[in-house]
């Protein structure tokens, strides 16, 4: 099991193509583009979610992987978690967790649905900044990620200065899965 520190920020359209711009002066690069779909699962009753826990397949790059993340803890503006992986030859409909990964909830996880990321990525010592725009059951956001060593991210913020607000609890699962209850619920529950 891998630890993940990161940083995650919401930002408007502009705020995106003004930190975009910067990069790509910086970096002397237009930066790593591709498309990343993350296929969602939880059980019926949401256990996963529930748990503070995301369950996903990520297609990335002709690549399948199944990626379980636990233990979500703040430390300052930054979010520590644990991720563990496993790659796959196809996508499952629904997949038993605890298959996998010892710590996750029992019971079959089931195929929400997806997000899909245009992503672009730079480089920097000790970091990789990620550019996300997301497109998810009929909404589209805009974010910027900075995962790594805690110096390096902080100085990447401090050259960034991104003006967004910083997502705390609210990352690409928290967000898919409120459009995701908001448009499964019945009509009668929606008024």
């Amino acid at each position: 099991m891998a630890k993940e520190l990161e940083w995650k920020g919401m930002v408007t359209p502009a705020e995106f193509d003004r930190c975009l711009q910067l990069l790509r002066a910086h970096t002397g690069t237009q930066g790593d583009a591709y498309v990343q779909v993350n296929y969602y699962f939880d059980t019926p009753d949401f256990a996963v979610a529930q748990s503070r826990s995301m369950l996903r397949v990520r297609r990335k790059k002709n690549t399948l992987r199944l990626q379980f993340k636990t233990k979500r803890t703040r430390t300052g503006g930054m979010l520590l978690c644990d991720e563990s992986e496993t790659v796959l030859k196809k996508l499952p409909r629904s997949v038993c967790p605890s298959l996998y990964f010892a710590d996750a909830p029992q019971g079959e996880c089931y195929l929400l649905g997806d997000l899909v990321t245009h992503r672009t990525d730079f480089t920097f010592p000790g970091a990789v900044v990620s550019l996300d725009e997301s497109i998810y059951l009929g909404k589209s956001d805009y974010e910027i990620e900075v995962e790594g060593e805690a110096q390096a991210i902080e100085g990447v913020l401090a050259f960034l200065n991104p003006q967004g607000e910083s997502k705390k609890g609210n990352g690409k699962f928290s967000r898919f899965l409120k459009a995701y209850r908001k448009y499964t619920r019945p009509a009668t529950e929606k008024e």
